[in-house]
């Protein structure tokens, strides 16, 4: 009943809207998705004992979102149903809901002002991200002003302010990514949390990403964490990357997050940790991580037309190259037809240590060894279909 009730609150908008839209300086577009993916979890985001059984779920994940602009205004408004399958005689368990709900307003000098329920990411998305990994993916509401004059060399500005009222939290953004020269980005971000419910910190911090030659570049990040209950905390990071013969890429890159024995852990409250820090989300999705070191190396490499495959190794321990937590691979390959159909098949396994078990938590204490001597595994098959339609 939601769903249908959704669908037709947007059919009677686009039939309302269809005059007004006539207009020559005026766009209206209907974007679609509709995705579908299989996942095989044993040991997805918490260490299983050999015990624990492993499951095949489906989840779907439907989205209409309109998009218009109309002189100086823009708006989207997008709802979505998630839903999950897998029960014996087909019931499923499903959320509807509104993704995105905003309008803006376009001024002079590259300035718009944006208030409602938006997407928010910067970066690299570590400290602020849309998580589309996941299924309802990650909107904030609050107001935005952003600008981005015509001179992309001046850079862009952002400052938003966000509110959750169902966990009292409240969040100040401000965020500046500037040009220096033909091969140089610096980028700055102060992220500020304050909630009722949920952990209050200060988060500042800057990257930088450099042009090596025609085919290399290196960059690095670093974030310091102020913790409203007293503790510092940071995290650094490097990376380097190559694109060699062929569309073959190369990366390599170390992360350091400190632990509360240096002063405090840090905590990317909205980073997209799954990006990061392996697929099968071990760290920071699954349990709350203390501190962490990941050593990893990607590759990626195309073969045949629209199709690539890629793999990345992980190397983690705790805090500083301390004592060893794990080690994982991540496998993939994914395709694109015409730009509008996309496919994607993944496998992560995972071999952790007792030292990993102990520190999630999750398992019982008798059990500890059992579970380090399981591999952890998270096998997945996904469609995504993404046709745009002009409807002005």
């Amino acid at each position: 009943m939601p769903l249908r009730f959704t669908l037709a609150a947007l059919s009677v908008l686009l039939l309302s809207t269809a005059p007004l839209f006539a207009q020559q300086d005026t766009t209206l577009i209907l974007d679609l998705q509709i995705r579908a993916r299989s996942e095989w979890r044993d040991g997805y985001k918490v260490a299983a004992a050999s015990g624990t059984n492993a499951s095949l779920v489906t989840i779907q994940r439907s989205r209409l979102t309109l998009n218009g602009g109309w002189n100086q205004f823009d708006f989207r408004f997008g709802a979505q149903d998630i839903r999950t399958f897998g029960g014996p005689a087909g019931q499923t368990q499903g959320t509807v809901g509104v993704s995105e709900a905003w309008w803006a307003w376009n001024a002079r000098g590259g300035m718009q002002v944006r208030v409602g329920r938006q997407e928010i990411k910067f970066d690299d998305e570590r400290v602020v991200g849309a998580v589309n990994w996941s299924n309802p993916g990650r909107f904030l509401d609050g107001i935005r002003w952003n600008r981005r004059p015509d001179d992309p060399k001046k850079g862009n500005t952002t400052a938003a302010l966000t509110w959750d009222e169902l966990n009292q939290t409240r969040r100040i953004m401000a965020y500046h990514r500037a040009l220096v020269g033909e091969r140089y980005t610096l980028t700055f971000l102060v992220f500020d949390q304050d909630s009722e419910t949920e952990p209050s910190a200060l988060t500042a911090g800057f990257t930088t990403r450099s042009i090596v030659g025609s085919n290399a570049w290196w960059a690095t990040e670093a974030y310091l964490q102020q913790w409203d209950g007293g503790g510092t905390a940071s995290m650094v990071v490097a990376d380097a990357g190559i694109n060699g013969a062929d569309g073959h890429q190369w990366r390599v890159g170390l992360d350091l997050l400190t632990d509360d024995g240096s002063s405090a852990a840090f905590q990317p409250f909205l980073g997209t940790n799954h990006k990061h820090y392996g697929w099968i989300d071990q760290f920071y999705v699954g349990t709350q991580s203390n501190g962490l070191t990941n050593l990893r190396l990607r590759h990626i490499a195309p073969f045949g037309k629209g199709k690539a495959w890629g793999a990345t190794a992980h190397h983690f321990r705790d805090a500083m190259f301390g004592v060893l937590l794990g080690n994982e691979l991540d496998l993939w390959i994914t395709g694109k037809t015409d730009g509008v159909l996309t496919w994607h098949v993944g496998w992560s396994v995972f071999d952790p240590t007792v030292r990993h078990v102990e520190r999630q938590g999750e398992v019982d204490p008798a059990a500890w060894n059992e579970a380090a001597e399981r591999l952890q595994q998270w096998g997945w098959v996904s469609l995504n279909f993404t046709p745009s339609f002009d409807l002005r």
